[in-house]
């Protein structure tokens, strides 16, 4: 059993072939997203972060050679 999103609630015509999403101003189709109504490409999907955040960055692996810690009691 799949689920439908529900349809466009612009109330402009065409609509796009693509499902509808949810924006803060409602179900919108391809075309009618807020981006598209304002002349801008649409966003890429992704994670939402920008590139070189500190959420994305990789931390560097340890050293195999290094020799380990020692806590002092």
């Amino acid at each position: 059993m799949t689920r439908r999103s529900p349809a466009c609630e612009a109330q402009l015509l065409p609509h796009g072939l693509q499902p509808a999403r949810l924006y803060p101003c409602g179900w919108r189709c391809d075309r009618h997203t807020p981006n598209a109504l304002a002349g801008r490409p649409e966003t890429p999907p992704g994670p939402g972060w920008p590139a070189g955040s500190y959420l994305n960055l990789q931390l560097p692996a340890p050293d195999p050679h290094a020799p380990a810690a020692t806590s002092e009691d």
